[in-house]
């Protein structure tokens, strides 16, 4: 098959999934959290006290198609994102001839943060379960040029052998079971080593097409025990985030917003976003009209799936967001394809006019949020920290150091868009309390907010600010995230 035929072939699998028609389901918002409570001391426990082959990229350059310039930039009125790269280099599915050199994506971990993907050298294997093993021993061997800022590479302390026959792979369905053979243990010590030891081993063996779970043995047992920690059945990148709850996945627990549906021919686009190491990524989208002039939004349904890593875009997960079309017939928008390659944002596929498909590598917590009647910002991940299923801070970041005041940026979704605060020093002690408004109140799209907050002159050293929903019924905290400042 010629270049140009694959070519073809590509942007035509890719396109298909952009250009599907989707039924619009009219349901109540939900959303889960992990409650499981471990009955020995395994990988579980562990969480709850700590608080696709290669990386996705197309198989070839598809050229100025998707490169070509576009108008992308911060949306008005919303909080001033930092623009990132589009595309970055990545890794090929397809093998590679032999004696080429090919790449692979793999995951390295954050203290407190979700893992971050890189790409390293990788050998090329043909088989699925020797591409896992390959993935492993290219994440073990990683230069450490090649680890991003901030990350480290638990797995580049464990002795394993280089030639990888300290390590067998099989395939079972969905699941990778890895077992390992390290001479002289796993080389990490105490509960942070082990978690991000786990954490990037999960996150790397399911990066394989196909895998969305990873059973972690050693040789010849049937579960493996790190540090004196058992890992005993198959982990899903779900069960190693350090997020206090999941997203829920299905079409029943997405959520349902009522825009302004009296103009026809109201679609929207893609108006800018903000990429943020790794954790944190928002889409800016806003309402345009059959003439190209901004109006407002219809009526829209959005919620999480599963996704098909097997295809070029191959994604873990989807976040589907789709409009109301009030035109008659279907869209006619120009379908494309914007390919981010970056952690949690794969691509984002759509008609041009009324659906989207975010490409995620997790189903870490997403929501939308509302900026206008003519704009929205579609929120994927967050600081685990500073996230729950009620509001999501991104500004303070944890660890910054404040004086006088600090300005508080985020979204919540809250009872009459009430969020109260206070300010803890080191003993535990409120210094600082108050509270106020979202710009959207109860509903299923989040009200975003920008404030300042006084600390006073009489408070030094470190600090924690917390942000939380009192009950309606009893005054109780809900939804509490703690971000811990230091005032000097």
């Amino acid at each position: 098959m010629s270049d140009e035929r694959r070519d073809d072939e590509i942007i035509g699998r890719a396109l298909s999934r952009a250009i599907e028609t989707i039924d619009v389901n009219q349901t109540p918002y939900e959303r889960s959290r992990i409650a499981t409570a471990p009955a020995r001391r395994s990988v579980f426990g562990l969480w709850q006290m700590a608080t696709a082959a290669a990386a996705i990229v197309l198989a070839v350059a598809i050229g100025s198609w998707l490169t070509r310039p576009t108008e992308l930039g911060p949306v008005a009125g919303s909080p001033t994102p930092t623009i990132a790269p589009a595309t970055q280099p990545g890794a090929t599915q397809t093998p590679a001839p032999s004696g080429a050199t090919v790449s692979t994506r793999v995951f390295f971990v954050r203290d407190l943060l979700p893992p971050v993907s890189a790409i390293v050298p990788s050998g090329g294997a043909h088989i699925a379960a020797d591409r896992v093993v390959e993935r492993i021993t290219a994440a073990h061997a990683a230069p450490p040029s090649s680890v991003p800022a901030g990350a480290v590479n638990p797995l580049g302390v464990v002795p394993l052998r280089a030639d990888g026959t300290s390590i067998s792979a099989k395939i079972n369905g969905d699941t990778a079971e890895v077992e390992f053979d390290p001479s002289g243990g796993w080389g990490v010590h105490g509960a942070a080593q082990v978690q991000a030891l786990v954490q990037q081993l999960v996150y790397v063996i399911t990066e394989e097409p196909g895998i969305r779970k990873a059973r972690i043995t050693e040789k010849g047992k049937a579960s493996a025990v790190i540090d004196g920690l058992i890992v005993d059945r198959p982990l899903s990148r779900e069960d190693v985030t350090d997020y206090s709850f999941r997203a829920a996945v299905g079409k029943a627990n997405g959520i349902t917003w009522g825009g302004d549906d009296s103009l026809p021919h109201v679609g929207a686009r893609l108006a800018g976003y903000d990429i943020q190491d790794g954790t944190r990524a928002t889409l800016f989208l806003e309402g345009r009209d059959s003439n190209g002039q901004k109006a407002d939004l219809p009526s829209f349904t959005a919620w999480l799936e599963q996704g098909d890593d097997t295809t070029p875009i191959g994604a873990k997960y989807t976040l589907y967001v789709e409009f109301q079309w009030n035109g008659g017939g279907n869209s006619n928008g120009a379908a494309d394809v914007r390919i981010f390659d970056q952690t949690p944002l794969r691509a984002v596929t759509t008609n041009g006019n009324n659906v989207f498909r975010i490409e995620l590598d997790d189903a870490r917590p997403w929501r939308v949020s509302y900026i206008s009647n003519s704009n929205i910002a579609i929120e994927i991940g967050g600081n685990p920290l500073a996230t729950s299923d009620r509001i999501a801070v991104s500004a303070p970041k944890a660890g910054d150091r404040v004086s006088g005041q600090v300005r508080v940026v985020g979204s919540a979704r809250v009872f009459e868009a009430n969020v109260v605060w206070r300010l803890k020093d080191a003993s535990g002690k409120a210094v600082a309390n108050g509270h106020f408004l979202t710009n959207l109140g109860t509903s299923a799209v989040w009200g975003q907010f920008d404030q300042r907050l006084a600390i006073p002159a009489t408070v030094h050293g470190n600090v924690t600010l917390e942000l939380y929903e009192a009950s309606a019924k009893d005054g109780s905290e809900q939804g509490l995230v703690q971000i811990p400042l230091s005032v000097p």
